[in-house]
């Protein structure tokens, strides 16, 4: 397993287990990136971003730092994106709410749903 395997391995673990607890219900993802000594983690949640949101992002912020050596940088950086917005991040991804679309059919009257 090369280096960079190993640095993802170690965030994505680290990211999720600094997640526990701190998931709310207007959080839709958690995305990172990793190159050399730099560790970019995004939030994108849906609706507005309350005190609470950029809290937990902070907790999770800092439970991350505190399992890496002095000499990595981690950012955490959190963005609004409503449900109805696709996320394009080629990012590994450490979380994603399941979320459903409603999708109004004119035919019979109908209402379908389908999973996003």
């Amino acid at each position: 397993m090369c280096s960079l395997d190993n640095a993802i391995v170690m965030a994505r673990l680290s990211i999720q287990k600094a997640l526990l607890g701190e998931v709310s219900g207007n959080l839709r993802a958690v995305v990172f990136s990793v190159s050399e000594l730099f560790l970019s983690v995004r939030f994108y949640f849906d609706g507005e971003i309350d005190d609470d949101a950029f809290e937990s992002a902070s907790c999770v912020e800092t439970e991350v730092l505190a399992d890496y050596e002095e000499d990595w940088t981690v950012t955490v950086k959190c963005f609004r994106l409503d449900a109805t917005e696709p996320i394009f991040d080629d990012g590994v991804w450490v979380f994603r709410r399941r979320e459903v679309q409603v999708i109004k059919l004119v035919q019979k009257g109908r209402l379908r749903f389908r999973q996003a």
